[in-house]
């Protein structure tokens, strides 16, 4: 069945005439059209109900009329002929003729609207109808309640069935208005990203797999983490923090072992070639670890093979002193890297740093512009700041402002209302008029639906905060004029940080929306 032509009952057309009063007298009520009124308004609502719903489904207490058991289970009817449109709760009662003002025409109407004529169920003619005619032709007929209970019940159940069938007409229809899926609205990341990326895999894993390809970039990410993250923060924490400190690379008390085995060295050997040398003189040479006497016999005694045993000797001894110089630069070294050990870790972990922020940056790229998923903090922030300009705009163009000129002498002569932007109160504080706050009031309530569907955006004190200005700035705290929102306008730009557009720019700005 189609919903916009589905109609089980027929419905009278004798409404609004339940209730008249004569000039001079008194209210007069008639109570049998009052209830066929009510009888149709309950025709007329589920009539409604079916066509707003699915059609299919039964309405509650459905048994309760003739015509719409026919309609959902005509194997329950076996009167084929005619149908009523009273419930089963509703009967006819037949009345002596005692007001002889009441023509034929009311009749007429009083039986149309018991019995109206359809296409499916013409008119009942004398043959089929002779109580009818008999009834009509002794008095008039009146409905009567004979179940209130039941009438109650339905009634009941169908303002149930009402609230249920006009949420769902109302989510149907809300449905209409969605926007299209992520999908759709980026197709074009899907028609170019994806066959690139299907690609790139299948190079990737074609030599040797999906396995080969996950242990690789997981040994790759484990040695940047080891060497960019991990191995820097645990030298400046053992740095900064332990008792040991940092571990030097020399090893000083061998440093000290072949200083002092070097002085020996040339102590002895100035004591045999040169015995008659003061003893101060040789004690100076050898805390000094001068060779430069050894270097001149050395010279001296190659020249002679037979002195080959004092030439391994002294070239013993200038061994020993390159062994102390190469100790004396490991230290050097050591204590060079020492000094700059905190600014090297730190160098190290420069790269990884920024390979971090690249990938976040990459992410939040695709997130919020591209697939366009939630706003980040910046889109965010810049909402709330643009509504607020919008507050600012509406509320600075009311500050006090001067009379409209005088009309044109050729012009029309009417005066201007100049009641429609703004009125003094008592004092000659400059208020809003109703439409100003009207809108103002919408400005407001958008800045709270910012707070509210973005409540982890806002640190606690300052959404307790701003919600408190926004209060105070719609006038919930007390009357405020023109100048008092002014100022509650700056205090909020000039207290919260992110007021101030330093925040960056809103993706929307930087790619254009594909919708």
């Amino acid at each position: 069945h189609k919903l916009e032509a589905m109609r089980i009952f027929n419905h009278s057309s004798v409404i609004g005439t339940n209730i008249s009063n004569s000039r001079g007298g008194q209210i007069v009520i008639d109570q049998n059209s009052l209830v066929s009124w009510s009888i149709d308004a309950l025709r007329v609502i589920r009539d409604q109900l079916y066509r707003s719903g699915s059609g299919v489904e039964e309405l509650p207490f459905v048994h309760h009329w003739p015509r719409e058991m026919h309609h959902f289970r005509p194997q329950n009817i076996n009167n084929e002929g005619f149908f009523s449109d009273l419930p089963t709760w509703a009967t006819e009662d037949v009345h002596e003729m005692k007001d002889v003002s009441r023509t034929a025409a009311d009749e007429a109407l009083i039986s149309s609207s018991i019995y109206p004529q359809t296409p499916s169920r013409p008119r009942i003619p004398s043959s089929l109808g002779g109580v009818v005619g008999a009834r009509k032709s002794r008095g008039h007929v009146s409905i009567i309640v004979s179940d209130l209970p039941s009438l109650t019940n339905e009634v009941s159940s169908l303002l149930s069935s009402i609230e249920v069938t006009l949420e769902e007409q109302r989510m149907r229809r809300l449905d209409r208005l969605k926007p299209p899926s992520r999908l759709r609205r980026n197709w074009w990341v899907a028609a170019f990203g994806l066959p690139a990326a299907s690609y790139l895999m299948y190079k990737l894993t074609k030599r040797h797999g999906w396995f080969y390809l996950m242990k690789i970039l997981a040994a790759k990410v484990s040695d940047i983490f080891r060497d960019h993250v991990s191995e820097p923060l645990h030298s400046i924490y053992q740095e900064l923090f332990s008792h040991t400190g940092r571990l030097d690379v020399a090893d000083r008390k061998a440093r000290i072992s072949a200083i002092e085995s070097l002085k020996k060295m040339i102590r002895s050997w100035l004591d045999e070639s040169f015995p008659k040398m003061p003893l101060e003189e040789k004690i100076r040479l050898s805390e000094a670890m001068d060779i430069s006497l050894i270097e001149q016999s050395k010279e001296e005694s190659i020249k002679h093979i037979l002195e080959l045993n004092s030439v391994v000797r002294m070239s013993l001894i200038e061994m020993q002193f390159i062994k102390k110089e190469l100790f004396n630069a490991l230290v050097a070294m050591d204590e060079l890297m020492g000094s700059n050990e905190i600014n090297m870790r730190i160098a190290a972990m420069t790269p990884a740093v920024i390979m971090i922020i690249a990938i976040r940056r990459a992410f939040r790229l695709l997130f919020y512009a591209f697939f366009q998923i939630g706003k980040s903090k910046e889109e965010i922030y810049a909402s709330f700041r643009q509504t607020i300009l919008d507050i600012e705009r509406l509320i600075v163009m009311r500050d006090n402002p001067p009379p409209p000129p005088s009309p044109l002498p050729w012009g029309s002569t009417k005066p201007a209302d100049t009641n429609h932007t703004s009125y003094c109160s008592k004092g000659g504080l400059q208020t809003l008029s109703a439409d100003d706050l009207g809108m103002l009031l919408l400005h407001i309530h958008e800045c709270r639906n910012i707070l509210w569907q973005s409540p982890h955006r806002f640190p606690p004190d300052i959404l307790r905060n701003l919600s408190e200005d926004l209060a105070e700035l719609a006038g919930e705290r007390g009357p405020v004029s023109v100048r008092q929102q002014l100022q509650i306008i700056s205090r909020m730009t000039r207290t919260y940080p992110f007021m101030k557009p330093k925040y960056g720019i809103p993706f929307n700005m930087i790619m254009p929306k594909w919708n």
